[in-house]
């Protein structure tokens, strides 16, 4: 769960761009005549996106009354996503952020496509919208699928409208089994609004962070048994205790929401763990 840029690619650039090389005039006349609605409905697209309101956009069979779903759909598969498609450069500065190459959803898996925030298949006039297409990891996308939000609290986070990245929000809890596990969970910050604290734990079961999250987290502990072993026949629990406090201060600082964040502040205030010889 991270934040990102709002794109600057405007959604009329992307759509002349896109319906550029359409050599059925016909179609291209329809289409063009769909650049006012399209303009229209990505401006409200972003109003609402504002303030938590994107399930109360309608959803649409077309577009202007005349191109069907299936005909802007193809716009997107065929001359947005597609390779050496004529809006290709516009898809890729989409799908890979500067600097970013992990899923703004789930924060950890790499990014593999573009989601459409709102599905294409019932809003195909934000079918190439830049604000409506978020970078997102393959298991993510598939989560997501079509499924359109009914009411504000189920509307997941938006990487480009929702920051949470001030604050903390993902917390995790030691499991005293052999080997250690861990269970990760959300707790709101206090100046945190009933509405967010809602949307947040709604984005986290939806895409079965805790399963990621604990998954990766098995892995990571057992990479460092080794290290955490040594450091407990060198200085006992508080060695280890301090080197978790360290580790879990210095990935805060990178980035608040992240299970390794999590992972280590559980760790070291767990009294169990750091008094476990865990190498062998």
């Amino acid at each position: 769960m991270r934040s990102l840029p709002k794109p600057t690619i405007k959604v009329e650039d992307v759509f002349i761009k896109t319906i550029s090389k359409v050599k059925d005039k016909s179609l291209k006349r329809r289409l063009e005549k769909c650049l006012p609605e399209i303009i229209i409905d990505s401006n409200e697209f972003d109003l609402k996106a504002s303030n938590a309101k994107l399930h109360e956009i309608a959803e649409k069979s077309h577009v202007n009354g005349d191109i069907t779903k299936d005909e802007m759909i193809k716009v997107y598969d065929g001359r947005l996503a597609k390779k050496d498609s004529p809006g290709r450069e516009f898809y890729m500065t989409l799908r890979y952020p500067k600097g970013i190459d992990k899923c703004p959803l789930c924060g950890q898996l790499p990014i593999k496509t573009l989601d459409h925030y709102l599905a294409k298949t019932k809003h195909p006039s934000l079918a190439i919208s830049p604000n409506n297409l978020v970078p997102a990891c393959s298991d993510c996308n598939k989560i997501k699928g079509s499924v359109n939000p009914i009411n504000s609290e189920q509307e997941t986070l938006h990487p480009y409208f929702d920051n949470i990245d001030g604050d903390q929000w993902l917390f995790a809890e030691v499991i005293h089994t052999d080997p250690v596990s861990l269970i990760f969970y959300i707790r709101s910050p206090d100046n945190a609004t009933q509405l967010m604290e809602k949307r947040v734990k709604y984005h986290f079961e939806l895409y079965e962070l805790n399963s990621l999250y604990s998954s990766e987290a098995a892995s990571e502990i057992s990479d460092i048994s080794y290290q955490i072993g040594r450091l407990f026949d060198l200085g006992g629990a508080e060695a280890v205790r301090l080197h978790l406090t360290e580790t879990a201060d210095s990935c805060l600082s990178s980035r608040k929401n992240s299970w390794k964040s999590a992972m280590y502040q559980a760790l070291a205030a767990d009294s169990w763990y750091c008094s476990q010889r865990t190498s062998s």
